[in-house]
């Protein structure tokens, strides 16, 4: 019961989160470069391992005619010719994928439209996820940023791994010098004996999320690992995009 609970919990919060209102400045290099960065030397300082993580942005695109998708396949293909591209349509609409997997890491580049009675809306959407993490990833996948996006992106950063700690005692000993540690305040959570969910501020992340008429931007899951000792999380900015 504590299992399904806390998934639908997860999903809530997830799907929640993808519609709160950006309030704050977006930068494009800097948060991709560092916060991951940050999360991770943190989650490190407490004896965490990582055992995975991802990288998302997403902005809005306007392509209105079939030749604007037609250019603008052409367009990525020429900035990132190691990608492997195709163009798919059909009922109206288009999508351009393209994709390429480097080993340690995977990354992807989707323009999707989405439209209803009202409107047609394009997103340009770019992820790039693997397991574990090192730092030499985040300039690879910075310049993939910079040089994909005009705009100000929408970014998220997201870890996840496991504490040699159990729940309890980490939750004892070690949960409020990780928060300190992320500069972090708990704005809301969620904590019962075999899951904490937590949604915080934090100094150290420039984007930030309406909550409730309060600022959040960042939100951590600890789970009882029920494959063995220890505690797994999940930490991300501003919102979890890993499920927990």
């Amino acid at each position: 019961m504590k299992t399904i609970r806390f998934s639908i919990l997860s999903q809530v919060i997830i799907a929640c989160g993808f519609i709160f209102i950006f309030i704050g400045n977006n930068t494009i290099a800097a948060p991709v470069s560092t916060d991951i960065q940050n999360l991770a030397k943190i989650v490190d300082k407490y004896h965490g391992t990582v055992t995975g993580w991802s990288l998302y942005a997403r902005e809005s695109v306007y392509l209105l005619t079939e030749e604007k998708w037609l250019a603008k396949k052409q367009e990525l293909e020429d900035q990132f010719p190691n990608m492997k591209w195709k163009l798919s349509k059909g009922n109206g609409t288009y999508s351009i994928n393209g994709f390429i997997d480097h080993g340690p890491f995977r990354e992807t580049i989707q323009i999707l439209s989405a439209s209803n009675s009202r409107r047609s809306t394009s997103y340009l959407m770019y992820e790039a996820k693997g397991e574990n993490w090192d730092p030499t990833f985040a300039e690879l996948t910075g310049k993939t940023v910079m040089h994909l996006f005009k705009g100000n992106p929408k970014l998220f950063s997201c870890i996840k791994g496991e504490f040699s700690e159990e729940l309890n005692e980490f939750v004892d000993h070690s949960l409020d010098g990780l928060l300190h540690s992320l500069h972090a305040s708990e704005v809301e959570s969620v904590k019962e004996k075999e899951f904490y969910s937590i949604s915080a501020f934090s100094s150290l992340f420039a984007q930030t999320l309406s909550f409730t008429n309060k600022q959040m931007n960042m939100q951590i899951g600890l789970r009882k690992n029920e494959m063995g000792t220890g505690t797994t999380f999940v930490v991300g900015t501003p919102i979890l995009t890993i499920e927990y």
